[in-house]
């Protein structure tokens, strides 16, 4: 068998990056386009104090800190994750994390298919003031739902 070995992999820095705002600034490595939907998987990097909504999905999400400490919500469970922490969220289970330090994650949804959700929520994002109405509508299309606020210190 003949495969292509530049189509199969990427050097450091190398991949899409399609997310930056808010703080995050997300690098795709593999997304459902060349995995045939078997998974999306991007490299997080994040400023302090930055992290997302508490919030659900269908896809299993894969999270491994590559730098820094988060602090973690599974449900009702909130802990600190940092450097080498592998964390794994079934699909369904509400949760949410925040940089405490800056930091960098590589993070895996099983099945793929989130890229564009991070794709259309950039200009919601980079507007002057956050429409949760079209966050919501956006959230839906791809089977996310906001469950709560962002975490706090």
């Amino acid at each position: 068998m003949s495969i292509d070995i530049a189509s199969l992999v990427l050097n450091a820095g190398e991949g899409e990056t399609t997310f930056e705002a808010s703080g995050e600034y997300w690098t795709w490595k593999a997304t459902a386009e060349t995995t045939n939907g078997l998974y999306d998987q991007a490299v997080i990097i994040t400023l302090p104090q930055v992290g997302p909504p508490e919030h659900t999905h269908q896809q299993e999400e894969l999270l491994y800190i590559l730098e820094g400490t988060y602090r973690v919500k599974l449900e009702k469970d909130i802990f600190t994750a940092s450097t080498g922490t592998f964390i794994r969220i079934p699909g369904g289970v509400r949760h949410s994390w925040r940089s405490l330090t800056g930091g960098k994650m590589l993070t895996t949804f099983l099945p793929g298919g989130l890229r564009g959700f991070f794709e259309e929520l950039r200009p919601l994002y980079l507007a002057p003031e956050l429409d949760m109405q079209a966050l919501g509508a956006l959230a839906a299309r791809y089977g996310l739902v906001v469950t709560g606020p962002p975490l706090v210190e």
